[in-house]
C-alpha cells in the first residue's frame, strides 16, 4: 500500500496548536516577570525617594524660604561678582558690620542659604544621591527655583510644573514619579511640599531626582536571564511535548492506516494498537469491526459463487432449450463465445462486461425456440419464412427481461442482427448507435454462420470467410472489431480447426 500523504498532518496541527499555546504562556510568564521586577523595583525607589523627600521637607521652614526668594536676586549678583566660590565663603567674605535693617535682613537671607546648602548636601551624601536636591516656590510661570545643592546659582529659573509636582502642593502630600527618560539617563523624582505658616498661597515643595540607570541595566541583565530560562523551559517542554504528541500520533496514524485499508477492502490486517484511552477504545472498535466486516464478506463471496452458479445454470438450461429444437445451435454457441472473447481481451473490456459478454453470446439466438424446428432444416426459405426468423431477436430479448443478472445482456441479444450502415435489424441502429456487445456478437456470430454449413447454405473456407469479414467492415460490420478480429487469424484458426467447421487452405 503506497504511504499516506497529506497536505498538512494531525501531527503537525498537534504540534503546531501546542508549541504555539507554550511559546505564548513562556512569553507571557517572562513578560510578567519581568513587570512584576520593573514595578516592584519602581515601588521600592518611589517609595524610598518620596520618604527621602518628605524627611527633607520637614527640615524647612517656610518663613525661610521666603526670606531667600525675597533677597533671590541680590544672593544671586553677589553671587555673580565672586567667581567660582561657594555660599560659604561669600558669607565668610561679607562685611562684619550691619550697616541697616536692610543689610542685616540681607545677611540673615544669605546664612539661611549656607544653612539649607549644608543640610540638603548632607542629605545628598546620607541618602547617596549624585543628583541635585532643589527646593522651588510655586509662581505665575509654574515653579522658581529658589535653592539647590549645586554650586552653580539658578536662583529665580522657572521650570514647568509636572503632574507629580502640582499634584504634592494641592494635595499637601509627597508625590513620585514614575520611570521616565531624557537624555541624561533613567530617573524618578519625588517631590514634597514644605507647610507653609503665613499663607495657602505661599507653595513650596521639595524635589529629589534620582537616576536609576544602574538599576534599569540590573533589571535588564535579569530580562536576560528571565528570556534564558523561558528559552530553555520552552525547548525542554517542546521535546517533551513532541514526544508525547508523537506517541499519540503514532497511534493515530495506525487508526488512519486501518481505514485506509477498509477503504480498499483489505479486512485481513488486524488493529494492533495497545491503549487505554479513548483511541484504544476505537482500535478495539476498529478490530471487531474488521472481523465482522471479514466474515460478512466471506458469506457474500459464498452467496456471489451460489448466485453465479444459478446464473450459469439458468443460461445452460436456456441454451438446452435451443439445442433440443436445433442441435446445431450448441457448437455454434461456444464457438461464438470464444471469437467474441478474443475481440473483448484486445479492446480491454472489464471483468464485468466479459462476464455480460459471454452471456450474450450464449443467449443470442435464445429466441429461436419460438421457431417451429421444420423451419429451421428448410433447404430453402420463403421470404414469409425469414421474416419469422428476423423475430427470433426481439423474442430473446423478451425472455430475459425482468430478468435482472442479465440486465445488461438484453441489448446485445436484441441488436446483434443491426448493420453497421443502419440497414439491419430489428431498430435500424447505425454505427455506434448499436451497443457495443452486439457490435462484437455480430462479428463472431456471423464468421462462424459463414464457416458453418447449413440446410439452407454451404460454408465458406476459412480465407473466404475472413475476407468477408474485411469486405464488409464499416458496412455490415464495425470496422474496429474487425480490425481485432482480423489481427487475431492465427487463434481464429486454431478455434476453426479444433471444431472442425471449416478446411484450412
Amino acid at each position: 500500500m503506497q504511504a499516506l500523504s497529506y497536505k498538512k498532518s494531525i501531527k503537525t496541527k498537534i504540534l503546531g496548536i501546542v508549541l504555539l499555546s507554550i511559546f505564548i504562556i513562556t512569553a507571557l510568564l517572562g513578560y510578567l516577570s519581568y513587570d512584576f521586577s520593573k514595578r516592584r523595583l519602581t515601588s521600592m525607589l518611589s517609595e524610598s525617594i518620596r520618604g527621602i523627600a518628605a524627611t527633607t521637607a520637614s527640615f524647612i521652614k517656610a518663613e525661610d524660604i521666603l526670606l531667600v526668594l525675597l533677597y533671590s536676586d541680590k544672593i544671586k549678583e553677589k553671587y555673580m561678582s565672586m567667581s567660582s566660590v561657594t555660599f560659604s565663603h561669600i558669607y565668610e567674605k561679607m562685611e562684619g558690620g550691619q550697616k541697616n535693617v536692610q543689610e542685616d535682613r540681607f545677611n540673615e537671607a544669605m546664612g539661611v542659604c549656607v544653612k539649607y546648602k549644608d543640610i540638603l548636601t548632607n542629605i545628598k551624601k546620607m541618602n547617596m544621591i549624585d543628583t541635585p536636591i532643589n527646593i522651588y516656590a510655586m509662581g505665575k510661570n509654574g515653579l522658581s527655583l529658589v535653592l539647590t545643592t549645586e554650586n552653580t546659582i539658578l536662583t529665580g529659573a522657572n521650570y514647568n510644573l509636572r503632574p507629580e509636582s502640582e499634584k504634592a502642593i494641592f494635595t499637601n502630600l509627597a508625590q513620585s514619579t514614575g520611570i521616565y527618560t531624557d537624555k541624561d539617563g533613567v530617573w524618578i523624582s519625588a517631590y514634597a511640599p514644605i507647610p507653609s505658616v503665613y499663607s495657602e498661597k505661599d507653595k513650596m515643595l521639595v524635589e529629589i531626582s534620582y537616576k536609576i540607570d544602574a538599576y534599569i541595566y540590573r533589571l535588564r541583565k535579569e530580562l536576560g536571564i528571565i528570556i534564558l530560562v523561558c528559552l530553555i523551559g520552552f525547548l525542554v517542554t517542546a521535546f517533551m511535548s513532541y514526544k508525547l504528541v508523537s506517541a499519540l500520533v503514532s497511534d493515530v496514524q495506525k487508526l488512519d492506516k486501518a481505514a485506509k485499508e477498509f477503504e480498499e477492502e483489505r479486512y485481513d490486517v488486524p488493529v494492533d494498537i495497545k491503549s487505554d484511552d479513548e483511541i484504544g477504545h476505537l482500535a478495539d472498535t476498529f478490530e471487531k469491526l474488521r472481523v465482522s466486516i471479514g466474515e460478512k464478506i466471506d458469506e457474500l463471496k459464498l452467496a456471489i459463487v451460489r448466485e453465479k452458479r444459478a446464473h450459469l445454470e439458468s443460461i445452460v438450461a436456456l441454451t438446452n432449450a435451443i439445442e433440443m429444437r436445433d442441435p446445431y445451435t450448441k457448437e455454434h454457441l461456444n464457438r461464438v463465445e470464444k471469437y467474441a472473447l478474443l475481440i473483448a481481451r484486445w479492446i480491454h473490456l472489464s471483468k464485468g462486461e466479459m462476464i455480460e459478454l459471454k452471456y450474450a453470446c450464449f443467449l443470442h439466438d435464445i429466441g429461436k425456440i419460438y421457431i417451429e424446428a421444420e423451419l429451421l432444416k428448410k433447404v430453402k426459405l420463403a421470404p414469409g419464412d425469414f421474416e419469422e426468423i428476423k423475430k427470433h431477436s426481439e423474442r430473446g430479448a423478451k425472455i430475459i427481461e425482468g430478468i435482472q443478472f442479465l440486465e445488461g445482456v438484453k441489448d446485445a441479444v436484441l441488436h446483434h442482427q443491426e448493420r453497421y450502415d443502419g440497414k439491419g435489424y430489428p431498430g435500424g441502429l447505425k454505427g455506434e448507435g448499436i451497443p457495443l456487445l452486439a457490435r462484437i456478437v455480430s462479428v463472431a456470430d456471423a464468421f462462424d454462420s459463414m464457416t458453418t454449413t447449413r440446410p439452407y447454405k454451404k460454408k465458406m473456407s476459412f480465407e473466404e470467410a475472413m475476407d468477408e469479414i474485411e469486405r464488409n467492415a464499416g458496412t455490415q460490420f464495425d470496422p474496429k472489431i474487425c480490425e481485432v478480429f482480423l489481427r487475431y487469424r492465427n487463434s481464429i484458426e486454431k478455434i476453426a480447426k479444433k471444431h472442425f467447421i471449416c478446411s484450412v487452405d
